[in-house]
């Protein structure tokens, strides 16, 4: 039938609802588990806490992914990476049970030094095997002006992890393992400057800003006298796109478009 369309933007449409069958008006209605996964403990908290308590509510389950061990975000020249460590994975535990998560996952890699090696990416292949998410939430690796190199690169593996994670060649030993490749249904980035789908979170900013608080070690008292206006500030911002006072703002694409697609930013 495609062979007949002679305007791009009927084919794009009639690529889009009849043969990708894409719905961004409620990319979680058939989740029952999302892996929402974090270079940092709080990355989940800052970017989806009203999001996350909302599906938590719904009865989906949340888990959480960190891929670093937060072991450098502090200005305490007393305070050792491995007191911090042990710090923010209480806080963690603490701010994930706040918006309704109870299972958070580590790969303890150590903060700032993130790398892009096939050996973290596979070790996240591993996790979404063997939990089997029907939805991934990634930090947007494109988002302008990112400067920490932890958030980049958690953005790529994680994309990347989604697309190999199905492919039983790839890390193989998961097979005689006996973790079984998986295919995941949903791909949503967070941190985004470009969203195309919206959560009303106004009911929940003040649940949210707490499990953000939580993490202590971070959000000491100076430092929340400019983070509270900030992480209000960016709820705004989100919430002018869609006509509320506050929401939280995600990207999601078709899994076809993650690749060799000159019009994927249209969607």
């Amino acid at each position: 039938m495609f062979e007949e369309i002679n305007d791009f933007d009927e084919a794009f449409r009639r690529l889009l609802d009849e043969v990708l069958e894409f719905d961004l008006s409620n990319p979680f209605e058939d989740a029952e588990k999302v892996l929402c996964i974090e270079p940092h403990p709080d990355d989940c908290a800052i970017g989806l806490g009203g999001t996350i308590k909302r599906l938590t509510d719904s009865g989906i389950e949340v888990v959480y992914l960190c891929l670093t061990d937060g072991s450098m975000g502090t200005t305490d020249e007393s305070l050792s990476t491995h007191e911090l460590a042990l710090i923010r994975r209480k806080e963690e535990k603490e701010s994930a049970k706040m918006l309704g998560v109870e299972k958070i996952l580590w790969l303890d890699n150590r903060d700032t030094e993130l790398e892009y090696t096939s050996a973290v990416r596979n070790e996240i292949v591993k996790v979404i095997r063997a939990e089997r998410p029907d939805a991934v939430l990634v930090p947007d690796p494109w988002l302008p002006y990112e400067a920490h190199p932890d958030h980049r690169r958690a953005g790529f593996m994680g994309i990347d992890a989604v697309a190999f994670a199905q492919l039983p060649n790839v890390a193989k030993s998961d097979l005689y393992a006996g973790i079984k490749p998986h295919q995941v249904d949903v791909l949503g980035l967070y941190y985004t400057a470009r969203p195309n789908y919206f959560v009303d979170i106004t009911d929940l900013m003040e649940l949210k800003l707490k499990a953000i608080g939580a993490h202590k070690s971070q959000f000491t008292d100076d430092v929340w006298e400019k983070w509270e206006p900030f992480l209000r500030t960016v709820g705004l911002y989100y919430g002018k796109k869609v006509g509320v006072k506050y929401a939280e703002g995600l990207r999601f694409f078709p899994a076809l478009f993650l690749h060799i697609t000159p019009f994927a930013e249209l969607v």
